[in-house]
């Protein structure tokens, strides 16, 4: 069989349509990796991991508090600091924190945190602000505190990638903890 000749006339064109839909397909594509892979976004799912980093069910071993510990101080600077509304500075330098929270951590037998809510804002060229509310519960001995806190954390672009700098905690005024606590 021999081929049926085509005439230019009868050949498919590119429909304009088609252009206006694989523009408007990358147009979607890159506002989509602009919100997904920014700053504010990344630091916001970094946030995420802590908060999911920080809880804690019930006993656990020496190995895991340490694990626990580490994986933190992963997320700090050099500098850092953590401030307790109305208390002023908890601890200063990534060290002191990371042996503040172990304590704290070793301290308590359960650390949780309802419905997180975290909101990301970049307020500097390097620096992102994150803003996290949550209802937390802890645990000790048999005693329970609960209620509504917020946390503010000042992520900064290092050397070594984004750190917080900063780490502002506000707990619920209303909730019973014991004055000499931490």
């Amino acid at each position: 069989m021999s081929p049926i000749p085509v005439s230019k006339s009868s050949r498919r064109r590119p429909v304009p349509v088609r252009g206006a839909v694989l523009l408007a397909f990358a147009l979607v594509a890159a506002v989509w990796s602009a919100t997904y892979f920014g700053a504010e976004a990344r630091m916001r799912r970094a946030t995420a991991r802590i908060v999911r980093l920080v809880e804690k069910a019930g006993a656990e071993s020496p190995v895991a508090l340490g694990l626990s510990a580490n994986r933190l101080g992963g997320f700090l600077a050099t500098n850092a600091v953590l401030e307790l509304e109305d208390q002023g500075t908890l601890a200063a330098g990534k060290t002191e924190i990371v042996q503040f929270y172990a304590n704290v951590r070793n301290l308590l037998d359960e650390i949780s945190f309802a419905d997180p809510q975290i909101a990301a804002a970049k307020t500097a060229r390097g620096e992102v602000q994150v803003a996290v509310a949550a209802q937390y519960r802890l645990a000790h001995g048999g005693e329970a505190w609960a209620g509504a806190g917020r946390a503010t954390l000042d992520w900064r672009k290092t050397d070594d990638g984004w750190r917080i700098a900063r780490a502002h905690l506000v707990p619920d005024p209303a909730a019973d903890v014991p004055g000499n606590w931490p």
